[in-house]
């Protein structure tokens, strides 16, 4: 069975944080592994890159952000 999520809190966390979740993304992507379904994998992947760079795009004018 899977579970499915529709919202998680994201409250208290800075630029900096989804920068580094963006930074093992690209370590993975250097590394080239994955589990499970390869084509499942690399969708995830995929999903998550753009949430992050969305995240992090719109972070980038809150002047509460330290750069």
């Amino acid at each position: 069975m899977t579970t499915v999520i529709d919202s998680v809190s994201i409250h208290g966390l800075r630029r900096t944080h989804f920068e580094q979740m963006l930074a093992y993304l690209e370590a993975r992507d250097r590394e080239e592994w994955y589990y499970g379904s390869r084509m499942q994998f690399e969708v995830r992947h995929e999903q998550l890159r753009t949430w992050l760079e969305v995240i992090i795009e719109t972070l980038q004018g809150d002047v509460r952000v330290a750069k």
